[in-house]
């Protein structure tokens, strides 16, 4: 029964032209380099060198204290452009769910006898978590709320002579949640990797295509005895398997250079991979069959694939852009992929909780290959 099975795929006609597609990108050299060398050099290259400005971060608080000493703490902290807003959760476990979502930056949780530890001089703890995923946006939220803690000053009648306070006013306890380090590598080399399976699937996408129609092969495709779908798919197929390689490689260079971790399922991850490369293979195909040669697709891709990486959030961070660019940002597949990867490979998430990107990066995959094969299919009518 199996190798009756076997033999039936050996014999396809799609079996035939995938091994044709192959065979094609491994003689190419110059193609065979774009795939491979390229993604790993720029995952190594821009996770070292970026490093954005911070502002607008969002900033968790549970109030346990409910009272006018926990008030003014709280008014210190907020206001000025690294937090103007902040959200207030009933209890540190809400906040804590928010914080591993990615929801907050920080969150800060006033014990129920801040008030009363003041007025009996004791120091209160306060403690601080931080998303540690984000490196350079924790280091600076960090930084900013311990100092406007430790600098604190209550106006209880008990505390207002100086003299009599000799310990500091607060106590803070920090836990630097999912990575400890504070590498900003960490959490720029997920979404690099994003951006680079943009620029590369893109590109050989569209190469592949105008290849056949540059040599003249495209004619003999349409003499064979294969349907148009199998034609489509057999095209489709080898990209993505070159591509997972990729992915496979620049993971495990990011792993021996950067030290990242990765703490969530491998095939979850890989499968976030396969839907977004059929992403960047889509617009790819699309650009192939809008262009009349390589040089042409080249340039256009670059209008194609830098707003989707700026607008992602793995180059600028999301928070520091305009809300009409935040609004349209929502329409960009990189985005969600770069969630999903940081998510798995930095906190360990499931798809229980990354539901919702996971079908909103299908929806996009199916979207963009449906548009792109359906213009492909009508060149070979």
């Amino acid at each position: 029964m199996i190798n009756n099975v076997l033999e039936q795929i050996l014999g396809s006609h799609l079996f035939a032209l995938i091994a044709k597609e192959t065979k094609e990108i491994l003689r190419n050299k110059h193609l065979l380099f774009l795939l491979l060398v390229p993604p790993i050099i720029q995952l190594l290259i821009l996770g070292a060198a970026l490093d954005p400005q911070v502002r607008n971060l969002k900033l968790g608080l549970v109030d346990y204290a409910q009272t006018q000493e926990s008030r003014d703490l709280i008014s210190s902290l907020i206001g000025s452009t690294l937090f103007p807003r902040v959200t207030y959760f009933p209890s540190q476990k809400a906040l804590s769910n928010q914080l591993q979502l990615g929801e907050l930056n920080i969150g800060i949780v006033i014990p129920p006898d801040f008030t009363k530890d003041l007025n009996r001089h004791v120091t209160p703890q306060i403690q601080v978590l931080v998303d540690g995923a984000d490196a350079y946006s924790a280091g600076i939220a960090s930084s900013y709320s311990m100092r406007i803690l430790s600098e604190f000053r209550p106006t209880l009648p008990a505390l207002t002579n100086v003299g009599k306070v000799s310990k500091p006013t607060i106590v803070t306890e920090q836990v630097m949640l999912y990575n400890p380090g504070w590498l900003s590598s960490w959490f720029f080399v997920p979404g690099v990797l994003g951006a680079t399976l943009t620029l590369t699937a893109t590109l050989v996408a569209s190469a592949t295509i105008l290849r056949e129609r540059e040599s003249g092969t495209m004619e003999q495709l349409l003499m064979t005895p294969a349907a148009n779908w199998q034609i489509v798919l057999a095209k489709v197929i080898p990209l993505v398997v070159f591509l997972l390689i990729d992915v496979l490689l620049a993971i495990s260079m990011a792993r021996i250079v950067f030290q990242l971790p990765f703490r969530g399922s491998i095939w979850l991850f890989m499968l976030a991979s396969m839907l977004y490369i059929f992403v960047g293979i889509g617009f790819g195909m699309l650009l192939g069959t809008v262009c009349k040669s390589q040089r042409q697709a080249q340039l256009a891709s670059f209008f194609v694939n830098i707003p989707l990486i700026q607008l992602s959030g793995t180059v600028v961070p999301f928070e520091t852009m305009p809300r009409i660019l935040q609004s349209i940002a929502m329409l960009d597949p990189l985005r969600y992929y770069a969630i999903i990867a940081r998510s798995i490979i930095l906190k360990g998430m499931g798809v229980d909780v990354l539901w919702l990107y996971f079908l909103l990066l299908a929806f996009f995959s199916v979207l963009v290959l449906l548009v792109s094969t359906s213009r492909f299919r009508r060149q070979l009518m």
